[in-house]
């Protein structure tokens, strides 16, 4: 896209709202809300699916880190990387979407039209 073209600016409510699709367990505040706006909604479904994947992976990692032999690498190594790749697909998709564009994280944008 050139440099020239003009983005949509979000204020107000709706920059609120989409910052908030993808701030972990706030997503829901916007999913209740706004049923009647659908670009707004998939922000927030697929808010919601990131903010439970996120919570899931990394209990299954703080439990698998009880055990003696995965419990140093799952918690020292892959628990770090996990949660700053939901970060940084939190705030891609918090820039994509006060562009005007759907940002479809990998795997997760695949239960979007299910929630």
């Amino acid at each position: 896209m050139p440099l020239d073209t003009q983005t949509p600016l979000y204020v107000g409510e709706r920059l609120r709202d989409l910052i908030l699709c993808y701030a972990g367990p706030w997503a829901f505040l916007p999913y209740m809300r706004n049923r009647e706006d659908s670009e707004l909604l998939w922000h927030a479904r697929q808010g919601v699916i990131l903010a439970f994947a996120e919570c899931a992976v990394t209990l299954a990692m703080v439990i698998m880190g009880l055990f003696p032999i995965f419990g140093p690498v799952s918690v020292r190594f892959f628990l770090p990387l996990w949660l700053l790749w939901c970060l940084g697909m939190s705030v891609t998709s918090i820039l994509q979407a006060t562009k005007g564009k759907k940002h479809r994280i990998p795997v997760i944008h695949q239960f979007v039209d299910y929630l």
